[in-house]
């Protein structure tokens, strides 16, 4: 019987080479007595961990099984990069089959104790006091917009650009990925000044450790539509320098602003409101 392919560690760390930051990523192999010439390697990589893109070639499973990226941008001390490895079997050129490792950064594994933190952060979000959002990680690797981005002045030229929602580089945003988040305090506080009134526009989130979250990140509350923008500071508590839990400061987004037209399918709001309202019926002693 063919023992199937598997992958048993893959890792990657961050390097210095001649004062650049490089990425070096390494896998391993469970015993198997499948055939492997048919079979090659590929990297991914990507700012946000449910779109990630192939950046090597093929890479045969006779030599060192690891490569080194040497294209990352790590002038930004809190750029995060996603990583998978995939075994690739080809016949004449067609896929027969694939087989993937998780997506995985250089921050180290959380041990069970650290799971279970997380675990029990998840709960208390999504069953006690948590509400369904959608978050929307800002792309900053992406080619600059050619509708509004200046490439003398350096900048972005336009404020209601649909093509970047204002952040200068092609598309803006990556797809959406659901989370469950606390806010707190409440944002509805207002100010009584000398012209009126002045509703307060920032919040703090509480939230766990997927996806990270970044500075511009776009979060969605769904249920009030209520559109948040990540600006800082973002605090985390960590194990062993595994994230387990993050804190965020939100800013309002104005409802006249682009980032507005970032749109949730119908039938993701209507999915995540039922499944908020189902939580709240159940009783909780």
């Amino acid at each position: 019987m063919v023992q199937p392919l598997r992958f048993k560690t893959a890792s990657c760390q961050v390097m210095s080479i001649e004062h650049l930051s490089r990425i070096l990523v390494q896998w391993e192999l469970e015993p198997t007595s499948q055939d492997l010439h048919s079979i090659v390697f590929v990297v991914d990589r990507g700012e946000s961990p449910t779109n990630l893109s192939q950046i090597s070639g093929d890479i045969s499973p006779f030599g060192l099984m690891e490569f080194m990226d040497l294209t990352p941008r790590m002038i930004d001390l809190h750029k995060v990069y996603y990583y998978r490895v995939r075994a690739v079997e080809r016949k004449e050129g067609l896929i027969l089959q694939e087989f993937s490792t998780p997506v995985f950064t250089w921050e180290t594994d959380l041990d069970l104790v650290g799971l279970y933190v997380v675990e029990e952060h998840l709960f208390a979000y999504r069953y006690v006091m948590g509400v369904p959002t959608v978050i929307f990680k800002k792309r900053k690797d992406a080619g600059y917009c050619p509708n509004c981005f200046d490439p003398v002045l350096k900048r972005v030229t336009k404020s209601n650009c649909t093509i970047c929602f204002g952040t200068g580089k092609q598309l803006g945003f990556y797809p959406f990925i659901e989370g469950w988040m606390e806010f707190n305090p409440d944002p509805k506080a207002a100010q009584i000044v000398e012209w009126g009134e002045r509703q307060a526009s920032q919040t703090d989130i509480q939230f766990t450790n997927y996806p990270l979250l970044g500075l511009g990140d776009v979060i969605v509350e769904i249920q009030p539509n209520n559109y948040w923008k990540v600006v800082g500071p973002i605090r985390t508590a960590e194990k062993r320098r595994s994230i387990t839990l993050q804190v965020a400061r939100l800013d309002a987004v104005n409802r006249s602003d682009v980032e507005y037209k970032l749109t949730v399918p119908d039938d993701v709001r209507r999915r995540l409101a039922k499944e908020l309202e189902d939580i709240k019926r159940e009783r909780e002693f």
